[in-house]
């Protein structure tokens, strides 16, 4: 088999590997408000589950980009978190009480945690040698898995009454999932794995890049962990269409993943993930003005569209300006990332107490705006000095 030929069969199981793990977690998100119904929780008690997730998967990025990629490398890693992933929902929706809820999204945020880094760090490193635009098209894999969850979950809810047995199936497809990229995933002889120092402090440029990482991941938890108790409780919308604001922002980001490469070739890096994601942040705050739902489901729509390729574009920015290992810099990258998504949630789990799920939602537009304008400012800075 030709280098070219085993890069191609890595980017393929890993693009299926990031849709069965969005999959996954699209369902399950969907029917976070019927297991706080069940378990009779407040929103205040699922950040705090939320929160137990994030930790754990800041600890499993650290995990794979320092001890376990060097070690085994990304393949290997890829299917031991899929396995460990494939069954955690069915943990979470089988909770007898809230104290086993918690103790659930132990071993589910870790595998995630062991997953993402692996996973972006074999598609960096693809990128790098073959000198491809890739990291947009594996995000599309994350969108359209969501998507394809969010989706399912509305024909679950309406027409499967046993949740476990939805799970079980879900958690299978990922174990059947972990031997396909075992069996025809990147061998570790085709990495380029360098010695990673297990503990050293991310440079100044990676941490800055890593607080806009933050800020993407906090909105990303924001939209998965609480857009469908938001539809349902504050503008009155059925169950069966809780999905529909995850539907819609997959909807916009797998547009503009799979256009993304002739996008940057034809205009810029700096209009793809910085001044879109800046009008994307005005289109969704005038939106939610509206308290319309089919205004904020077009409005959630340009929202994805505008926001799809900013992970991307950071990650290119920073793998081009550090001399560090590959999987050493997107294990830091994400690892701050996902600080955003623990913290972002969670933080909106406690506020929602006070202020409401709606006005988080101001702010999480307004968030956007900012994002992409110190996006910019950080592209200039880059430019200028090199």
């Amino acid at each position: 088999m030709t280098e070219s030929t085993k890069y191609n069969s890595g980017i393929y199981t890993v693009f299926l590997s990031a849709f069965l793990v969005l999959f996954q977690l699209g369902i399950y998100f969907v029917y976070i408000p019927w297991n706080a119904e069940r378990l009779q929780i407040t929103e205040a008690e699922i950040g705090i589950g939320l929160l137990v997730f994030g930790i754990s998967n800041l600890i499993g990025n650290q995990t794979s980009g320092r001890f376990v990629v060097p070690k085994i490398g990304t393949k290997n890693s890829i299917v031991i978190g899929l396995i460990g992933i494939a069954y955690c929902p069915l943990l979470l929706i089988l909770s007898p009480n809230y104290l086993w809820f918690l103790l659930a999204f132990i071993p589910f945020g870790f595998c995630v945690g062991l997953f993402s880094p692996s996973a972006q760090s074999q598609i960096s490193m693809i990128e790098q040698k073959t000198s491809k635009i890739i990291t947009p098209l594996y995000h599309a894999a994350f969108s359209f898995g969501s998507l394809v969850g969010a989706i399912s979950a509305f024909f679950t809810i309406k027409y499967i009454e046993s949740v476990s047995l939805i799970f079980s199936i879900t958690g299978s497809m990922l174990v059947l999932g972990a031997v396909i990229v075992f069996k025809f995933g990147l061998s570790k002889t085709f990495e380029d794995l360098k010695k990673t120092p297990r503990f050293k402090f991310p440079k100044k440029l990676i941490l800055i890049f890593g607080f806009l990482m933050m800020m993407n991941y906090a909105t990303m938890g924001i939209i998965l962990d609480w857009s469908a108790l938001w539809l349902t409780k504050d503008l009155l919308v059925p169950l069966y269409l809780g999905g529909a604001v995850i539907v819609a922002f997959n909807v916009g980001e797998i547009s503009a993943r799979l256009t993304a490469s002739k996008m940057i070739n034809k205009y810029s890096e700096k209009l793809v993930g910085g001044y879109l994601s800046i009008i994307a942040g005005i289109i969704l705050f005038l939106s939610i003005l509206t308290s319309n739902f089919y205004v904020i489901i077009f409005g959630m729509i340009l929202f994805g569209f505008g926001t799809a390729n900013f992970v991307a574009i950071i990650l290119r920015q920073a793998i081009r300006v550090t001399d560090e290992p590959i999987s050493l810099t997107v294990a830091n990258l994400i690892t701050m990332g996902f600080a955003g998504f623990i913290f972002g949630p969670a933080l909106v789990g406690y506020l929602a107490e006070y202020i409401g799920l709606t006005f988080n939602m101001y702010l999480l537009s307004l968030v956007w705006g900012l994002n992409g304008l110190a996006l910019l400012v950080m592209m200039k800075r880059i430019k200028s000095v090199g």
